[in-house]
């Protein structure tokens, strides 16, 4: 399937509440993230994946095909490009942050809380299957 797109958010949605490691990790998180592919034409659309997360349960990933007008806690945003390596496991996302291949903008303190969770949302996009 197509990252992103309503299919590939639906499964994102199921393999996040499947995942023990995230319910555990997030157990106290309550927030929302954003998932943003970076056009390389800044006229262009920004699609992205909304996630309304609850003390380890995904409430709800939602499709938008232009998602840079959606109001999120948080948002993990990459070009088209780097996120394909990021689903491939040739990036790690941290890494990937402090090289500025990824930018995270949002309450960081909270985000440093949470850095397990966060690594599991990753693991957990990188096991939905998709298209290159």
């Amino acid at each position: 399937m197509r990252f992103p797109s309503a299919e590939w958010a639906s499964a994102y949605r199921t393999a996040l509440n499947a995942n023990e490691a995230y319910r555990e990790a997030a157990a106290a998180w309550e927030g929302d993230v954003l998932f943003l592919v970076r056009p390389a034409d800044p006229a262009a659309e920004a699609p992205g994946i909304h996630l309304a997360l609850s003390h380890g349960a995904c409430q709800d990933a939602t499709f938008h095909a232009d998602a840079r007008t959606v109001e999120s806690e948080f948002v993990y945003e990459g070009t088209a490009e780097n996120w394909q390596r990021l689903l491939r496991h040739e990036l790690d996302p941290v890494r990937a942050l402090l090289d500025g291949t990824f930018r995270i903008r949002g309450n960081l303190a909270k985000a440093m809380r949470y850095t397990r969770a966060a690594k599991e949302l990753v693991e957990t996009a990188a096991s939905i299957p998709t298209d290159d």
